[in-house]
This record gives C-alpha cells, sequence and structure tokens, in this order.
C-alpha cells in the first residue's frame, strides 16, 4: 500500500484539527481554585444579603433559612424585598422573622410601572442594606454551605469590587441546563480574570453598595424587565478588580428550572446582551470555540465519506483515528471540568452536548427574531 504526499497532507491536517479543537476548548483554560486559610485573621466584612421575590412562598419557606442559618462571626443581614406577592408569601416571611432576628423585610407598592419591577426592588433591598457589602441572590436558590459567607469573605477586600460566585442547578435538573450553566459560568469567570468582566451568569454575586449608589443603580436600565445581574457586572466591573471564587464552599444551588423559565431566561439575555458593553469580544471567543469544533467534525465525516467511495483505507483508519483522538481529549477535558464544579454530569454527553449547544443557541435566536421585542421591556 503506497502513501502519496496528498494522503500524507490531508491525514497531518485531520490530526492537526483534532488537536487544535480539543485547545479551543474554555474547558482547557483552567480555573483556579480559591485557597484560603479558616484561620486567616484578616478583618472580614459583614454582609447585606439582598432578595428580591414575587410569589415565591414555596421556595422562601424551603431556601430562605440556608441564607438565615450562616456560620459567620462578623454578622450579617438578609433583605428580602417582595414584589407585592399575591400569595403567601407575607405569611412565610413573618413566621420566618420570628425565627430569625438578622431577617429583614420590605416591599415595592403594585403601581409601579415602566421599570422593572425587579431591579426597583433589588434597589429598594440595597438602600435598606447596613453594610458595606452586598450579595445579591434570588428566592429558588440556597447556599451550598453554611460556609457560603466565609468563602466570599476572603475575597470582598479593598483589591476587588465585584465577586463572583458559582450557581449550580440541584442534580434533579436537565444534564442539558446543568451544562449550559456550566460552559456559561466558565467563558464569564475567564473573561473576570483577564481583565475586564462581562456578565454573570447565576444568583451569587457580591458588589459594594457605595459603587452601586454612587452610579444610580439600574437608572440606565430600569426599563428592560430581567438582565439584573447581567447590567450590574457589565456596569460596575472595574480593570483586574473582579474576583472569581471557586470553591465548594461558595457555591449556590438553584432549584430546577421549568422548560418555560430556562427558556425565556436564555431569550431575555439575548435581548440584555445587545446593551452590554464588551459583548463582541466575549461572544467571539464562544463563536470560535464552536466554529473549529464543528470544522473538525465536518473534516472527520467528509473524509471518512469519500475513503467509503473510493475505497481508500488510508482516509477511512485516518478520519476513525483522529475522530476517537477528538472524542478522548474532550471527554478528558470535560471530566476534569465536572469534577472541577462538583457536576455529576456524564463527561461522554458532555461531548455530545458540545455539539448540540450551537444549535439549541440557532433555535433559540429564531424564537427571539420571531418575539415581540416590547416583552422584554417593562410597560
Amino acid at each position: 500500500m503506497e502513501i502519496d504526499i496528498l494522503q500524507i497532507a490531508i491525514c497531518s491536517g485531520l490530526l492537526l484539527m483534532a488537536i487544535i479543537s480539543s485547545l479551543c476548548n474554555v474547558f482547557f483554560r483552567r480555573l483556579p481554585h480559591s485557597i484560603f486559610s479558616d484561620n486567616d485573621d484578616m478583618a472580614l466584612p459583614k454582609f447585606s444579603i439582598v432578595i428580591s421575590t414575587h410569589d415565591s412562598a414555596p421556595d422562601l419557606q424551603k431556601n430562605l433559612p440556608y441564607f438565615l442559618s450562616q456560620v459567620y462571626e462578623p454578622g450579617y443581614e438578609v433583605i428580602v424585598v417582595d414584589e407585592s406577592s399575591t400569595d403567601d408569601t407575607n405569611n412565610v416571611l413573618k413566621l420566618l422573622k420570628k425565627e430569625y432576628k438578622n431577617l429583614y423585610t420590605t416591599f415595592i407598592p403594585t403601581s409601579s410601572k415602566y421599570l422593572s419591577r425587579r431591579k426597583l426592588a433589588l434597589t429598594v433591598g440595597v438602600k435598606a442594606a447596613h453594610n458595606e457589602w452586598i450579595i445579591f441572590s434570588d428566592a429558588d436558590c440556597r447556599p451550598y454551605s453554611d460556609k457560603w459567607l466565609k468563602a466570599f469573605s476572603h475575597f470582598c477586600n479593598n483589591e476587588n469590587n465585584i465577586v463572583m460566585g458559582y450557581t449550580q442547578f440541584d442534580e434533579n435538573t436537565k444534564s442539558f441546563y446543568r451544562f449550559e450553566r456550566m460552559i456559561s459560568s466558565w467563558y464569564t469567570f475567564r473573561k473576570a480574570l483577564n481583565g475586564m468582566a462581562y456578565r454573570h451568569c447565576g444568583a451569587n454575586l457580591a458588589i459594594r453598595k457605595s459603587d452601586f449608589m454612587k452610579k444610580n443603580g439600574f437608572l440606565k436600565n430600569l426599563k428592560y424587565l430581567r438582565g439584573e445581574y447581567d447590567f450590574i457586572v457589565n456596569e460596575y466591573a472595574q480593570s483586574d478588580r473582579t474576583a472569581v471564587v471557586t470553591s465548594e464552599d461558595s457555591f449556590m444551588l438553584q432549584d430546577t428550572p421549568s422548560k418555560k423559565t430556562w427558556t425565556n431566561t436564555r431569550l431575555c439575555y439575548m435581548e440584555t446582551r445587545k446593551h452590554l458593553n464588551r459583548s463582541h469580544s466575549y461572544r467571539a471567543r464562544f463563536n470560535i470555540d464552536m466554529l473549529v469544533l464543528h470544522l473538525n467534525y465536518i473534516g472527520q465525516i467528509s473524509v471518512l465519506a469519500y475513503s467509503v467511495f473510493v475505497e481508500d483505507i488510508v482516509f477511512m483508519i485516518a478520519a476513525i483515528c483522529c475522530f476517537f483522538i477528538t472524542v478522548c481529549m474532550r471527554f478528558i477535558i470535560a471530566k476534569r471540568a465536572c469534577a472541577f464544579w462538583g457536576e455529576s454530569i456524564s463527561a461522554a454527553k458532555i461531548v455530545v452536548m458540545e455539539i448540540g449547544l450551537l444549535w439549541s443557541n440557532m433555535k433559540l435566536m429564531i424564537k427571539y427574531a420571531t418575539s415581540d421585542k416590547n416583552d422584554f421591556i417593562r410597560k
């Protein structure tokens, strides 16, 4: 069997693409593990945890005690802002206030129009806060550990003005939802650590009250229904002053979202990103990674199909070998990423879901393009 120069060139190209496509993988780009000592003598800050809620009585009853039971000596307060709920939210909060003295509640009136009630509620919560460091979260979330505040506290110092933490969907959530959250967080955290943060996905975010008040909070984007954490990070981030905390104690667990909630959240981001700075550079990285990934698979399939058609065993072996190299490398990288976040997603599923993510995004873009853009604005 003779091998000519063309075969060598094509086979070498396939091998090179297999390696490059594996390196063009956000999970290959490492995130640092957060390391700190429990005996650290640094002065730790007090916190104000701000949570906005609307008709979320069961979520509050389930999750709020986790916020209120943190082991944190410097002290903290939890401020829940009710967006004029019509369910049993008020009664749940009254019962919890009797048990927990660090719980404070307030509300916004039903008459608020032409602006996002969620953003207004968070603004009210920040104004009511007694401490400099604010942590935002949601009613359907709960801290992974009772040392959650301690994990955040070591990064809330003079060197940082924003601290970002990971929000993990609970184990009953669809693997694809959890994978999408994992990969989105990895991109956003990498962006934050390499200069200027772009956005934050999840509900585990700390910011200085003085910064928020100085720039009038959400004043520039109050009319947009959602994207509150994206807008905060995008507007208030300063160069090299955003910290990312990745220790397990710092994780936030979020209840399983419905398909409608998950889809609407992603649709809202498609509207939000049109109004964010640094969007093009952030999206370019993702698009390049996806392009290289798909070109690699397309090249392998094309060469394999050609080899079957012309009965060329060299091309067939090369295509199959390069495919297995790609899958194996991405499997190893995905497995490491899952271990980093403590995710129980099968690494083999991730290799498949990486391909599905692009097509899921394209389907969502079509849905967004045909939607009424007024649905994303408070009326």
